[in-house]
């Protein structure tokens, strides 16, 4: 059973905090134990662990130094799943998540601009990660449904080799809406579209990692 999962883009405003976020809540309130580190300077999710709904109660700590690859490890050992959320641009502390993760998600916004960085960025992140290369995943957000864009941009990636999950993060104002009460749309209305669409998500990636029930 893998732990330790990193989210992890060279590209701001792909989502990365969100669908961290999202996830962590989604296991919670399934009966798992996440714990998510924000590891990024920025305390997009600590700053929403400060709001009314605390994220339904998701531990949340806050380590944007080199070593938060460390306490990840040190938390993943009492059994429990860790997500970390890294810095939004290349650094030693986002390169040393990477490398100490069992699984690497890695958002991609639906723009032709954000492909194109993530072509010329994504090996060399993964190469420089410590030599062993984390299995990984893509996945769109932002998307708009049955958009061209998203279709080519989905294409693109797997010709490029790097693997997407089936389920997409939409561009959805449940988001945004969510997070002024320190929320996730998981929170606000389970059955919900966007509550779906994280429980698709989740679906896949907890069939790559297998995250653990609590115990």
């Amino acid at each position: 059973m893998r732990q330790i999962i990193t989210v992890a883009t060279m590209k701001g405003g792909s989502g990365k905090s969100t669908i961290a976020s999202c996830l962590a809540v989604h296991w919670h309130l399934t009966g798992r134990a996440p714990t998510i580190i924000d590891a990024d300077p920025q305390r997009s999710i600590a700053r929403l662990a400060l709001r009314e709904r605390a994220l339904g109660g998701v531990p949340v700590i806050e380590d944007a130094t080199p070593e938060a690859w460390k306490t990840a490890q040190n938390l993943a050992a009492a059994g429990r799943p860790i997500i970390i959320d890294t810095p939004g641009f290349r650094s030693q502390s986002t390169l040393a998540c990477i490398a100490a993760a069992d699984f690497l998600l890695v958002p991609v916004k639906a723009s032709p601009l954000d492909i194109d960085r993530m072509l010329d960025t994504l090996n060399s992140l993964l190469d420089d990660a410590g030599g062993r290369r984390p299995t990984f995943r893509c996945v769109l957000t932002q998307t708009t449904r049955d958009s061209v864009i998203a279709k080519h941009i989905r294409a693109e990636l797997v010709e490029a080799g790097f693997p997407v999950l089936t389920s997409e993060m939409t561009n959805r104002v449940a988001y945004p809406e969510a997070g002024l009460w320190g929320a996730t749309p998981s929170l606000i209305s389970w059955n919900g579209l966007a509550a779906r669409e994280i429980a698709a998500i989740a679906s896949e990636v907890d069939g790559i990692v297998g995250i653990k029930q609590a115990a």
